[in-house]
């Protein structure tokens, strides 16, 4: 019954998506977070790449993966921490497809955090050398532009503010962090 209720629901909206300008675009990109400058290490960035589908002049959909590394001291030890970010988002063009346009985005992430602990962090029942993993979802909400230089390439930048709430025996950590992205896509 589900499956027919899809296909009707697929059939009603199929002439809305063939009217529809879809463009396809892959890209790479690359961030800044904000933090605390003293804790991490403020010359490592993210690098990663996304895939974004724009449809219907106002709309785009955006799925982006990056990556980064931290390296810092705490007491007598160190502590290596990577960062890996998943986002999908939902991305709104108020002015529409036009060569230089803002845009609003919101969405969903899913956050790895991996700390792996070398020397003597003076903690309790932390010692030696180890690593924890952490995996927390958060939402995140932002604003940003679109340049496009020609038909098939475009340039950006956004600022995302992401709502992180770590919750573990070891750590309760709630922080609303700045994503700063630049980016580049190529539209098919």
């Amino acid at each position: 019954m589900r499956f027919l209720l899809a296909l009707i629901f697929l059939g009603v909206l199929l002439p809305v998506f063939a009217d529809a300008q879809v463009q396809f675009g892959i890209g790479a990109r690359t961030s800044l977070f904000g933090y605390n400058r003293d804790e991490l290490d403020g010359t490592r960035v993210f690098w990663g790449g996304h895939v974004r589908v724009r449809a219907f002049k106002y709309f785009a959909g955006e799925l982006s993966a990056q990556y980064r590394e931290d390296t810092f001291g705490f007491r007598n030890g160190d502590i290596k921490l990577e960062t890996f970010p998943v986002q999908l988002s939902g991305i709104v063009y108020p002015l529409a497809m036009i060569p230089v346009t803002p845009y609003f985005v919101g969405g969903i992430g899913w956050y790895r955090l991996k700390a792996t602990i070398t020397g003597d962090l003076d903690l309790p029942y932390v010692f030696g050398q180890g690593s924890v993993i952490i995996t927390e979802t958060a939402p995140h909400i932002g604003v940003g532009v679109e340049a496009f230089i020609g038909d098939h390439f475009s340039i950006g930048g956004d600022v995302r503010l992401v709502f992180l709430d770590f919750r573990t025996d070891l750590i309760n950590y709630k922080y609303s962090a700045v994503l700063t992205n630049i980016a580049g896509t190529f539209y098919f």
